[in-house]
């Protein structure tokens, strides 16, 4: 099939009728849908066929099972966040597109019995998908600092009144949170759809942007990742606006988009990372964040059949770089064996940041596989010790895997949450230094609290 053919019948695929005016119509009156929103169906269907779903019970492959908290069960979930002896859970919009539940706030101080205590509050009709939370010594601000990405919630018949961008809150007492700011969009873009923050050996606090596809399809490329200065994160302040000013159609595979779907800080806010999705991993020099500029672009296709850069991290002492690819072929594209199977874990050779070098993937069974019960696709990876990976992993939940020198990768373990309303979605994954404890994030069933046997960080 060509290129362009691809492309029609991707495209084909995404229709999404009626409802809001975020996106280009097409021809028909019909607008394309993001690859959340078709996850965000798929969930729908998993949960109105929840009878019909064995409800299998916890896997626990060299972990134990430390604590669980529903976080309320009212609400679908997003990323996680640790910082002390508490946790951070995004929320997502839920059964009736409404939103607006914010940020769960848990304490996991007695993580066998972890409680909510506070919630970091969402405007009406809006997601809080993503949020890091950073200590901050600056002359306008001391203490811990929430940062929250807000965007729009599809559906919820209110896109238009919407404000996205980012929030931010003090949280030095994590029980009784207060806004102290938020850097705001135009009124009825989508907005943050991943955000970043860290403060700067000079002082600065960056905060990071990376905007919704439907936004980049809006701009035609032109919108894609912003740079904040948030060092006074009451009056926070656009730095730059960066783009590759690239077609958002003109990628490869079973969703064929170009855009930066994820940014984050490293080398201590001199570096950012952008996941381009089809395009590949852009790392940024951001010394001086008003003037961006490329230092490398990792590119996964070829080999990878779809691209899907969704987002990275940096382990062995940042000399090697992981890249995740969220690839949802089977279930998006069922039926195409020339897609592949979902997404596995990519490592790259990085002791040159210029030219980063193929090391070696990592899979499970089920990511190479074609099944459609549920997805298999990696998510996050986040890193302790260097060497030792924590990945979430959607319906195989968390994956603990490691790579050897010569880039041979080896799985450690595995947790998976019993399956509730629909199968396990682990979207979040994050380790607690000092406890040995691993976050998780479940879309449906909420926050769990693991420990993988016999590994001590």
């Amino acid at each position: 099939m060509s290129r362009v053919a691809r492309i029609s019948v991707a495209l084909a695929a995404l229709l999404l009728l009626g409802g809001s005016s975020l996106g280009k119509p097409a021809a028909s009156g019909r607008r394309p849908a993001t690859p959340e929103q078709r996850f965000d169906r798929k969930i729908q269907q998993w949960k109105a066929a929840s009878k019909a779903i064995a409800h299998q019970g916890a896997t626990l492959d060299n972990f134990r099972l430390v604590g669980h908290t529903d976080l309320g069960g009212d609400i679908d979930f997003g990323d996680v966040f640790g910082h002390g002896s508490f946790a951070y859970v995004g929320t997502r919009c839920g059964d009736n597109s409404q939103g607006g539940k914010g940020v769960r706030v848990v304490d996991i101080s007695n993580p066998r019995h972890p409680q909510v205590v506070s919630t970091l509050e969402g405007p009406p009709f809006t997601r809080s998908e993503d949020v890091v939370v950073i200590d901050v010594s600056s002359p306008a601000f001391t203490g811990a600092l929430a940062v929250v990405g807000v965007q729009a919630c599809f559906g919820s018949g209110h896109e238009e009144e919407v404000i996205p961008g980012i929030r931010f809150f003090d949280v030095s007492h994590p029980a009784h949170p207060s806004l102290l700011g938020h850097w705001d969009l135009p009124q009825g873009t989508v907005g943050c759809h991943e955000i970043d923050a860290v403060q700067r050996p000079d002082g600065m606090v960056l905060a990071g942007c990376a905007r919704n596809l439907v936004d980049h399809i809006n701009s035609n490329g032109a919108v894609a990742v912003h740079f904040v200065n948030a060092t006074d994160p009451a009056n926070p302040a656009t730095i730059a606006d960066w783009s590759l000013n690239l077609d958002p159609f003109g990628g490869v595979g079973c969703l064929p988009f170009q855009f930066a779907h994820s940014v984050r800080f490293e080398d201590q806010g001199m570096s950012a990372y952008v996941s381009y999705w089809d395009h590949g991993t852009v790392h940024l020099n951001v010394a001086d964040p008003a003037s961006p500029a490329v230092v490398s672009t990792t590119t996964i296709v070829p080999p990878d059949e779809d691209g899907d850069n969704h987002s990275m991290t940096l382990a062995n002492g940042g000399s090697w770089l992981v890249i995740n690819p969220e690839d949802f072929s089977p279930g998006d594209c069922p039926g195409d064996s020339s897609l592949g199977a979902w997404g596995e874990g990519y490592v790259y050779d990085n002791s040159d940041p210029a030219n980063p070098t193929f090391l070696g993937t990592f899979s499970t069974p089920n990511s190479r596989s074609t099944r459609d019960d549920g997805a298999f696709t990696i998510h996050n990876t986040e890193v302790v010790k260097d060497n030792q990976f924590f990945s979430s992993w959607y319906s195989d939940g968390v994956v603990w895997w490691t790579v050897e020198g010569r880039g041979v990768s080896h799985q450690l373990g595995q947790f998976v949450p019993p399956a509730s309303d629909a199968p396990p979605l682990v979207w979040g994954v994050y380790p607690v230094a000092g406890k040995s404890l691993v976050l998780a994030s479940d879309i449906v069933s909420g926050l769990w609290i693991v420990q993988p046997k016999g590994l001590h960080f």
